[in-house]
């Protein structure tokens, strides 16, 4: 290639970098908004391909989302109905609550939405508990609980009425992690004294069946500590506490 015509491409390309870099702007003389207003414009023409892409993504990732969840509701609406149809047949049946539990455990595994979930297990923890299975009672409404966090009192609820179930059948291991985590759950709340006292009680009461006089003792005066209402009704519960505390002192 001829040096000069060489020397002029470079040139060429110099002057058009600096036109690249160069401020078209730098002599306009209006405001900050009107010098806004023009770079957009100019902007937009120049990339006004891409700007239109752009907005047409935006807009079906919009469309996509709020159809998902418009449909998610449709689903959820239309499983609510059914299962609204199924208890109230159950009850007009009169169905034994092994019908109803085979109904609704059917039902559960049917759901997409997942949505029905605690309402179905609640529902089947009683039942189970009606026709005394309550290792399956406790399985279904410590379900529940865990599906929660708040309120935290309905939370504990769950746990507490697991924990129950599971001293029925003397499973007083997973009972009493039921019961741990109802009195954690409890432990800052002055609404509920009653329950309170009772989680703690039945905690303690465990932790010392399983050789934990430590934490049995820790909890028994926690019990004690309660300042309550005459609407509480603790006597009971603390004097159970305070003969616990004489037990746990003399073995």
């Amino acid at each position: 290639m001829d040096k000069f015509v060489k020397k002029n491409l470079i040139d060429k390309k110099r002057e058009e970098e600096v036109r690249a870099h160069k401020d078209e702007f730098a002599d306009f003389e209006g405001t900050k908004s009107e010098l806004y207003f023009l770079k957009f414009s100019h902007f937009f023409v120049r990339n006004r391909r891409n700007v239109f892409l752009g907005i047409g993504a935006v807009v079906i990732v919009l469309a996509a989302v709020i159809g998902y969840f418009e449909y998610s509701d449709y689903r959820f609406q239309k499983e609510t109905v059914l299962l609204e149809d199924l208890q109230n047949k159950a009850k007009k049946a009169n169905l034994s609550p092994e019908k109803q539990i085979a109904d609704l455990e059917a039902f559960l595994k049917e759901q997409s939405t997942g949505r029905m979930e605690l309402r179905i297990w609640k529902d089947l923890s009683r039942l189970y508990a009606e026709k005394g299975d309550f290792a399956k009672a406790a399985d279904y409404i410590e379900l529940a609980g865990k599906k929660i966090d708040t309120p935290k009192e309905i939370k504990a609820y769950y746990f507490y009425i697991a924990g129950n179930y599971r001293d029925q059948v003397s499973d007083s291991k997973k009972a009493l992690e039921n019961y741990k985590i109802a009195s954690t759950l409890l432990e800052t709340s002055r609404e509920i004294n009653q329950f309170k006292a009772w989680a703690f009680y039945h905690t303690a009461r465990l932790q010392f069946q399983n050789g934990d006089k430590v934490g049995a003792k820790t909890n028994l005066e926690k019990v004690l500590k309660i300042d309550g209402t005459a609407a509480d009704s603790l006597e009971d519960v603390k004097l159970l506490a305070s003969y616990l505390l004489l037990k746990i002192g003399k073995s």
